[in-house]
């Protein structure tokens, strides 16, 4: 296994949470080429960024009212110019720039980063999910009924707390252009 950037943790929790790592996901790529837009749907590491209280939200009658997830397609560190990949690199525990975070060596993955000005949406049902008991134990805070996925669940990690801070720092940035206090 890999030596984790401190803002990446594994394993992951059962249930789906803010943070969780894909190790493939449906992602659509899309683009221009000669003037016309194009698309093409494929396969691809993603990190989950629906918030937790929007995963976990029930009805009433305690059913889940998951319909969509959304994600942030994982880059190839790879793929860019060595000074870029360089820069990221330095500034990986810091809020700048905001639109770009650094993940690490990913397992199964690779060395990744987000860029945060392309989310994209699913429809919670590719994933199948389900409402599953887990106790206080299990869960670390109090016994809850929370969403799991039972086709494609191919998390390979999740962000530490740590990880889950500076997202949300750097989502707010690059969404209000407004940093947080």
């Amino acid at each position: 296994m890999t030596e984790s950037s401190p803002l990446v943790v594994w394993p992951h929790d059962s249930w789906l949470s803010q943070g969780d790592i894909f190790e493939s996901v449906l992602v659509t790529r899309v683009g221009v080429a000669n003037g016309i837009a194009a698309q093409a749907p494929g396969r691809g590491p993603a990190l989950l960024v629906s918030h937790g209280c929007a995963i976990d939200k029930k009805t009433r009658a305690g059913e889940s009212r998951l319909e969509y997830v959304s994600f942030l397609p994982i880059q190839d560190v790879d793929r860019l110019e060595p000074q870029q990949a360089d820069q990221l690199r330095r500034t990986k525990d810091t809020p700048q720039p905001y639109e770009v975070m650094y993940l690490g060596e990913l397992p199964g993955i690779g060395e990744g980063y987000l860029s945060l000005t392309q989310p994209f949406t699913l429809p919670a049902v590719m994933l199948r999910t389900e409402l599953k008991d887990f106790t206080a134990e299990e869960t670390g805070d109090e016994a809850d009924r929370r969403i799991v996925p039972t086709v494609g669940d191919t998390r390979v990690a999740k962000l530490s707390e740590a990880g889950i801070d500076l997202f949300h720092h750097k989502w707010i940035a690059q969404w209000t252009r407004k940093a947080p206090k």
